[in-house]
Order: structure tokens, then C-alpha cells, then sequence
């Protein structure tokens, strides 16, 4: 009896995380002669690692500088994104030109589609990313409520909803869909680049299934459960980046950076876990990470405003002249109320708040503090 077996391997390759991966079990053709009797089997590719390679339609509210990062991104991975600009003269500009505005240095791929009409974005989306800022998210969702049906939901805006609490439970309130919040160290500017970075995708069930469609070899992706954590912290180290930014405007130097960061944590932290976070966050990519690099990027809004105000100007003449959203002063405000709300004590936040809306100097917060 002879046996002679051939394999014919189909090969394929798609741009998969920014690069191009090969795999070879699309088709497998075996060529069987056994007794002078010819088989043919085909194999097809196993269901999971298929799903892997699926486009998914993806749909992104908000066409600023993180929501185009974002929309990069994923169009590098071979989805179809869809952006929805709330300003139509910068979505039709981006979608003729291929630019945002707000990032000079980085070109829109194909697969991106621009506009300020939700109804052209929205329906046949699976997924929808959250990229306005943190006080308009309720508004957006609200008004994208008619094409909104179980897709997943991720939040990536920080800050707290209109009535000081959690931006998941408000968006929660409103969709049928999972949701999940992605947090982390990642400026647009260096992620629409593909410079390598980090970050958290936190939530419930289906988490490992967004990763695979997020991440690539320069853009890691994280799992959490915290939720809570992970909004807390994105929210809160916006407030202390604007501190850190007072400090270096007025030329106090290293040893005040450092304690204004280490005892800014500490109050980070406490605000988590009076809410339900787990202390362990705070020390990762969504926590410390996060306020290394917003406390210390030249791309930071947050530290600019803080630095600007340092120098001796005012609140709203730095807020006026900027393009784009500092959060961490919309922020403020709920931060100060969640301190009475729960009893705390936050001179950080408290004094940061004397300095931008209560006309105290910085010098004297300092001395408070």
C-alpha cells in the first residue's frame, strides 16, 4: 500500500496592527492517494482566529485631535471608521483634504470617512468610540439616541457627567450596548504616528475582543474591571496636570513638582476608592502613567492653561485663545463637590480651585497647603 500526501498551503496576508501578518490557514487543499484512490479535503480556517481578521464598522463621535488618532488607528487595522465632527466646515475640510487640523502631521487613510451629519456615521456601526469632551458626551448621546441600538460603546472622554458622576453610568442610562472606557498615557500627537504606547480598556465581558481590534505591535492594550478606577483617575489627573503647569509657570522648580504630584495621587486615589476603585489602579498605565505624561508633555492643554495662569494671566483670556479643550478646568468644579460630597479633605484640588475661580495667588494656596 502507498501513501503519498500534498499539502497546498494558500497564503494570505492582511495589515493587521499596523503591519503585515501572514497566515497560512485560509485553504488547505490535501491530495490523498491511497490504493490508487484520490481524496480531496479542505480545512477551513478555524472560526476564532477568522474572527480576528474580520472588518469591523466602527463609528467615532468626535473629530478632534484624539478622535482622529483614534480613527488612524483602527483604519490601520483594516476597519471601516466613520468620524463625526460637530463642526461641519472641519469635517468637510478633513474629509476632502485628508487632515485634521488639529494634528498637521498625520493623513487620514481611506478607510476613513468624515462628517458632521450623524446619520451618515452612525447606522451598520458595531462599535462606537466616545471622543467628545467630557460635558458634551451626554448631549452627543442623547442625540445619536435613534441610531443607537446594542453596539458596544467606548468612552474615551474624561471627566465627570453633567451631575458629578461616573460618564460610564450616564452613558449606561442611555444605550443598550456594552460599556467600556480606554484611558492611558496617550497623546494623539505621538499615537497618530504610531509612536509605541499604552493603554487601559476597562469594563465587563467582551473585552478581549476590543483589544484584538484596537491594539498593534506600537499600541498595547490593557484589561481592567475597575471601571470606576480608571474614569476616576483619567478625570482627576487633568486637575493636577493644571497644577503642576501653575508651578512651573511661576518657576518653583523640581521639589515643588514632586510633592504636588505625589500628594495630588494621594488625593486621586482617595476620591477612587470612596467611589468603589481598587487601590492597584492608580499605580498603573491609568493612573500614575497618565499624569507622568500630563504633567510633563509640551502637547499637554491641561499643563499649558495651569503654566499660562502661572505666569500671571487670566483664566479666561488662556481658555479663549486655545483651539481645543482643557478638562481638567470643566473638571474642577465637580471635583470640589465630590470633596464635600464624601467628607474629604483635597487641598490640591481645594487650592487649585481658589487659584482659578476664587482669585487667590498661588503663592498663598501654597503656603495653605
Amino acid at each position: 500500500m502507498s501513501l503519498c500526501i500534498y499539502n497546498k498551503v494558500v497564503s494570505t496576508s492582511l495589515l493587521i496592527g499596523g503591519g503585515r501578518e501572514h497566515f497560512d490557514c485560509v485553504l488547505r487543499v490535501d491530495l490523498l492517494f491511497l490504493s490508487g484512490q484520490t481524496s480531496r479535503t479542505i480545512t477551513n480556517l478555524n472560526e476564532k482566529r477568522l474572527a480576528r481578521f474580520m472588518k469591523k464598522k466602527i463609528a467615532i463621535l468626535g473629530g478632534g485631535s484624539w478622535g482622529t488618532a483614534l480613527a488612524i488607528r483602527l483604519a490601520k487595522n483594516n476597519h471601516t471608521v466613520k468620524v463625526w465632527e460637530f463642526v461641519e466646515t472641519q469635517a468637510q475640510e478633513m474629509q476632502e483634504r485628508r487632515l485634521c487640523p488639529l494634528l498637521p502631521h498625520a493623513k487620514l487613510p481611506q478607510n476613513i470617512f468624515v462628517s458632521h451629519k450623524m446619520e451618515e456615521v452612525l447606522p451598520e456601526s458595531e462599535i462606537v468610540f466616545i471622543v467628545v469632551p467630557s460635558d458634551k458626551v451626554e448631549i452627543t448621546i442623547e442625540n445619536a439616541a435613534r441610531f443607537l441600538h446594542h453596539q458596544s460603546m467606548i468612552i474615551c472622554s474624561k471627566g465627570f457627567s453633567s451631575q458629578g458622576g461616573l460618564l460610564s453610568e450616564a452613558v449606561k442610562a442611555k444605550v443598550k450596548g456594552e460599556v467600556y472606557c480606554l484611558y492611558g498615557p496617550t497623546h494623539a500627537e505621538e499615537v497618530c504616528l504610531e509612536k509605541f504606547s499604552g493603554i487601559v480598556l476597562a469594563g465587563g465581558k467582551g473585552k478581549q475582543k476590543l483589544k484584538k481590534m484596537i491594539e498593534s505591535a506600537s499600541f498595547r492594550v490593557e484589561l481592567s474591571k475597575d471601571i470606576v478606577g480608571v474614569q476616576v483617575a483619567a478625570a482627576l489627573k487633568n486637575i493636577l496636570a493644571i497644577f503642576i503647569g501653575v508651578v512651573d509657570g511661576m518657576g518653583l522648580g523640581d521639589n515643588t513638582r514632586a510633592y504636588i504630584i505625589t500628594k495630588g495621587l494621594g488625593e486621586i486615589q482617595q476620591v477612587g476608592l470612596k467611589m468603589g476603585a481598587k487601590k492597584e489602579t492608580f499605580y498603573g498605565l491609568a493612573g500614575i502613567g497618565d499624569i507622568m505624561v500630563t504633567c510633563n508633555s509640551v502637547h499637554s492643554r491641561n499643563h499649558y492653561v495651569g503654566e499660562q495662569v502661572g505666569k500671571g494671566r487670566k483664566l479666561d483670556e488662556v481658555l479663549a485663545e486655545m483651539k481645543m479643550v482643557a478638562e481638567g478646568v470643566t473638571t474642577l468644579s465637580h471635583a470640589v463637590k465630590i470633596e464635600s460630597k464624601y467628607g474629604l479633605k483635597l487641598p490640591i484640588i481645594n487650592g487649585l480651585h481658589k487659584i482659578l475661580f476664587e482669585g487667590k495667588g498661588p503663592e498663598e494656596v501654597l503656603k495653605e497647603i
